[in-house]
């Protein structure tokens, strides 16, 4: 998966529900983006759960969702809403080197 693979797909889902520690987002959820395809979508949960502060992933299929449960003191809360909606900032910088990406 390229960087570019991985910010398309982070940008086609948007957050549920969130609080510091767990995190609920649908996949594919945003009318202007196409969901990833099946191994894009493996992929990229490979590379969310090789990351440092992240205890758990879980998928949903039947109701397109993800739940990431991570540890706040690792990673900022806020970090996971600035990459989803393309926000630039110090936290989701953070968080893309922390998948390996920085812009």
């Amino acid at each position: 998966m390229t960087d570019e693979e991985l910010l398309a797909g982070l940008a086609a889902c948007r957050i549920a529900h969130h609080i510091p520690g767990r995190l609920r987002v649908k996949l594919g959820a945003t009318s202007s983006q196409v969901m990833p395809g099946l191994a894009e979508a493996a992929a990229l949960l490979v590379r969310l759960r090789a990351i440092q502060g992240v205890k758990a992933v879980t998928v949903n299929k039947l109701a397109r969702s993800s739940t990431v449960e991570y540890d706040p003191a690792i990673l900022a809360p806020e970090g996971w809403e600035d990459v989803m909606q393309g926000r630039q900032t110090g936290a989701a910088e953070e968080l893309l080197a922390r998948f390996g990406k920085t812009r």
